[in-house]
């Protein structure tokens, strides 16, 4: 596929703990813990409360909130995905205690996010919440992501993202973001049901074309490649599963409120939601 008038912003390889999934297509599903060695374990979210290991009420705690460490299979991942691309640099995280984690300070938040050579591992836990507003009836369940901030995407040219995502436990969540600085923000989301159910959603309706389209499903334990275009005022989205679709297919195009300064950013990981009382149930 040809991209006219482009520039990479960022080629990455996706892998996420507690979510992210494949069809199931011409070849078989791997069993998903096959694609991790987990060393350590991770006490619950009261524990962490109780023990005054997260900071509630605090934005932008700095933490440190450890986790177990999470070691890929590379050799069977890469069976399935072909070579890793790498990981952009200059890229935040948002946890459940930091809004946005600058990469210098991503060691201390090993709870949700670790990188393993190309590799980034997200993960959410039973009960969790957002705790930036409180715990509790005051608490949301929150989220963990990793994002560019805002940047000006040039006249006339495209900013490109791509992820590989291998679904390991699927939650009910958004998985991908496209933020439009200024207006209604978001101008299309990628969701993934509990099943493992990956489907394209646009916040605004355009005369013509679907607003909700399912791009895959049953994706436990397998993976698929996501390629996001976007110029300020359109995009356009593809998808790619591995061992199924030979080269990129096109899932819709679109286009969404003008971005202030033609400002942008791509948001990737798990988004629960953020309904006050709520926690993350698995």
């Amino acid at each position: 596929m040809k991209l006219p008038h482009k520039f990479y912003v960022n080629m990455t390889r996706l892998l996420s703990m507690a979510f992210f999934c494949a069809t199931l297509s011409m070849l078989a599903a791997n069993d998903p813990s096959d694609f991790f060695t987990q060393i350590g374990t991770d006490p619950s979210f009261q524990k962490l409360v109780d023990d005054g290991v997260l900071d509630v009420g605090n934005r932008f705690y700095p933490g440190p909130v450890d986790g177990s460490t999470i070691n890929v299979n590379h050799a069977l991942l890469e069976q399935q995905t072909g070579p890793h691309g790498s990981i952009a640099q200059d890229i935040r995280i948002h946890t459940q205690n930091h809004g946005s984690v600058q990469r210098g300070n991503f060691p201390n938040w090993t709870r949700w996010y670790q990188e393993d050579r190309n590799v980034q591992v997200m993960r959410l836990f039973a009960g969790e919440q957002n705790v930036r507003d409180g715990i509790g009836p005051n608490g949301n369940p929150g989220r963990i992501e990793a994002f560019f901030p805002p940047f000006a995407v040039e006249p006339g040219t495209w900013a490109v993202w791509e992820g590989t995502y291998t679904i390991i436990e699927p939650l009910s969540s958004n998985i991908f973001q496209l933020f439009h600085e200024g207006g209604q923000l978001w101008a299309f989301h990628l969701r993934m049901t509990t099943s493992g159910n990956i489907s394209f959603n646009r916040r605004r309706e355009i005369a013509g074309l679907p607003t909700n389209i399912t791009i895959a499903t049953g994706m436990v334990g397998r993976s698929i490649s996501i390629r996001v275009l976007a110029n300020g005022s359109n995009y356009e989205v593809y998808k790619r599963i591995p061992g199924e679709d030979p080269d990129w297919v096109l899932v819709t195009t679109g286009s969404y409120t003008q971005a202030v300064d033609n400002e942008i950013s791509f948001r990737w990981g798990m988004y629960f939601g953020s309904q006050a009382g709520q926690s993350i149930p698995k």
